[in-house]
């Protein structure tokens, strides 16, 4: 029962962050939605937003065990841009990500609160900086940014992308840049098949006269 009672407020405090943003994830309307009585928070956490902390904690615990094994299995530039655009429209349709950007912009004004929401940040950055390693091996990509670099790179991007969603843009441009960074990859592993380099100039310029839309609809 203790157990169940929990649960149900951690699954409360997301839905209070999903549909009433930080501002209106209050004590009160986390319990109404958990259907408890709210001095059960203040039993299971110390404070609101150590509940808040422990809620973005489930939430991004359990994607992690849902995308490890498969991210694992990811073995070339394309099939990792093409997970990315999954997660990415799998977290917009399940509110995951204005969860994140509800608790990001709660944490402006309590700099610890920022702390430990960067910090439920570093696994992805690790399993990131594990699959782009994995992924680029010896590519001429690799000679320029690290694993690390590109990981922390593609959390920044995410987090910022979608902030700016949040403000309204529409999410389908940042799909858009995703779908153009997944075409980008394939030219990418044109470049790393054997005899790539020995193209001439004169063979490949007429590959690069194709539009960035042509590029970016390679993959559809």
């Amino acid at each position: 029962m203790a157990t169940d009672s929990k649960e149900r407020l951690l699954e409360g405090a997301l839905e209070a962050l999903k549909t009433k943003g930080f501002g209106g994830a209050s004590a009160r309307s986390i319990a109404a939605l958990a259907g408890v009585n709210p001095g059960l928070i203040f039993y299971y956490f110390d404070t609101l937003d150590e509940l808040l902390l422990a809620a973005l904690a489930h939430s991004s615990e359990d994607r992690l065990r849902r995308y490890r094994g498969e991210l694992g299995q990811l073995a070339t530039a394309p099939e990792l841009l093409a997970f990315l655009r999954r997660i990415y429209r799998e977290d917009l349709d399940s509110g995951h990500i204005r969860v994140v950007c509800e608790m990001v912009a709660g944490s402006v004004a309590r700099p610890e609160m920022g702390e430990r929401v960067m910090g439920l940040m570093q696994p992805w950055i690790a399993i990131a900086e594990e699959a782009a390693g994995r992924v680029l091996g010896d590519s001429p990509v690799a000679a320029l940014a690290s694993p690390r670099d590109l990981a922390f790179a593609a959390v920044t991007f995410y987090l910022g992308a979608n902030l700016v969603v949040q403000l309204g843009t529409d999410a389908e441009a940042v799909d858009r840049l995703l779908e153009i960074a997944e075409g980008a990859s394939h030219l990418l592993a044109l470049l790393d098949e054997p005899g790539s380099t020995e193209r001439s100039p004169t063979t490949a310029a007429p590959q690069s006269r194709g539009s960035t839309r042509t590029c970016s609809n390679t993959n559809r």
